[in-house]
């Protein structure tokens, strides 16, 4: 499976989306909402402080605002879901591919025949199919280990 790390960046920036969220330091700290301190908190949002929220904080913090900012990031950021979504939009842009087919083909055949021409553009969809389902499959394949 290919690797899917968050950088640095990515982290502080979620970190800050959640402190926001949840109004603040200030709040998180009257609420006593998570373990860590006022230092750790801001330290989390700092992209150069090589600093991770630790996975209790981010529970703590995404139950305090109610929406879960950082683990859904990170859940999205899996080697799975990313092969889940390539796979998703090759199929899409397969059905694409077919619907276009279908669509002229049934355009080309309104009067009854096929002229030389029209099973030439035909014969350029059809590739076009083929190639994309091969795509299709090649992502399917990149999702098994």
């Amino acid at each position: 499976m290919r690797a899917c790390a968050m950088s640095n960046a990515r982290h502080a920036a979620l970190a800050k989306q959640l402190v926001r969220a949840c109004d603040g330091v200030d709040d998180i700290l009257k609420a006593k909402a998570c373990r860590v301190s006022r230092s750790q908190l801001y330290e989390y949002q700092d992209p150069k402080a090589g600093s991770f929220m630790p996975a209790d904080v981010i529970a703590d913090l995404e139950e305090f605002c109610g929406d879960p900012i950082y683990s859904r990031a990170l859940q999205e950021n899996r080697p799975a879901a990313a092969e889940a979504a390539d796979l998703l939009i090759e199929t899409m842009e397969t059905t694409e591919s077919a619907v276009a087919l279908m669509a002229y083909v049934r355009e080309a055949a309104a009067d009854g025949r096929i002229s030389e021409s029209e099973r030439q553009r035909i014969e350029q969809l059809l590739q076009s199919v083929e190639a994309q389902v091969r795509e299709t499959r090649a992502a399917n394949e990149r999702g098994r280990s």
